[in-house]
């Protein structure tokens, strides 16, 4: 061979290696940073399983308030979360201190959540039911007027808190036997799975208030598997015996639990 073919040769070997060294530290790459992403997902994976439910990180603590509140002060202990009430206690009712509410809640660590009461077609509101999204409903087609009940008065709650400008991604639903209910828990089933739906078809993350015992009355076997916000803890250090299984309904987990501290309502994130 002669020297320029040695020359020649050189440099194509030079150049095999070079480029299977390339291919070497860049698939060395991709292996090193597809390890990274595991990693980060495992990482956000364990994560996530601090969180109650997905929403609120486990232990946090905060206060809900509402139309009671008007004219009072409202909380000034350090708080990682506010909830406010949208409506004054019943279906197509409104807190008129919404607004102010609602802003007292924003600035802590986490967004404001709402909540509104709701309840069977009974009473002056019962012709509400009457249209909706299931059409014109017939006299006696009461599937058809609690579901179309339920589902406007989830709409007349968020019109009303987007006009006092009350935003938020999550939506929590007063279901309690103070309210009036109808005897068949099917029906009422039709109410809260309306008002599911309406606030599910704004983007809206949904859940319960309510107790086990209540919600058996209310809804019976209904189970629209969602966070659960149940009270009767006598303090904080007894909030987190209520997050267990026991106390859940409905198909869903627990997520908040509340109990009372300086004369407000404080839900405190289960673990």
């Amino acid at each position: 061979m002669r020297p320029e073919e040695l020359y020649l040769n050189d440099i194509v070997e030079s150049r095999e290696i070079a480029v299977h060294e390339y291919f070497a530290v860049n698939w060395r790459v991709v292996w090193v940073v597809a390890m990274c992403i595991a990693a980060a997902l495992l990482t956000l994976s364990d994560f996530s399983g601090t969180f109650a439910s997905g929403f609120y990180p486990g232990g946090m603590t905060g206060f809900d308030i509402s139309f009671p509140q008007c004219g009072c002060d409202y909380p000034d202990a350090p708080f990682d979360f506010g909830i406010v009430g949208v409506t004054r206690g019943r279906a197509f009712s409104r807190n008129p201190c919404l607004a102010s509410e609602f802003a007292w809640a924003t600035g802590h660590p986490l967004a404001p959540s709402l909540y509104m009461n709701l309840q069977y077609p009974i009473g002056a509101t019962a012709p509400k039911g009457m249209t909706g999204p299931k059409g014109k409903c017939a006299k006696a087609d009461k599937v058809c007027q609690a579901y179309n009940y339920g589902w406007n008065a989830a709409q007349d709650a968020f019109t009303y808190a987007t006009g006092q400008g009350a935003a938020s991604d999550h939506w929590w639903l007063d279901i309690e036997i103070a309210n009036s209910w109808c005897a068949k828990p099917a029906l009422n089933a039709q109410v809260i799975q309306a008002a599911i739906d309406f606030l599910h078809s704004q983007g809206i993350t949904v859940g319960i208030y309510s107790t086990k015992r209540m919600w058996n009355i209310i809804a019976g076997s209904f189970a629209p598997a969602l966070d659960i916000w149940v009270p009767g803890a006598s303090s904080f250090a007894t909030a987190p015996d209520f997050c267990t299984p026991a106390y859940a309904f409905g198909g869903g987990s627990v997520s908040l639990v509340q109990y009372q501290s300086g004369g407000f309502d404080a839900p405190e994130a289960c673990p």
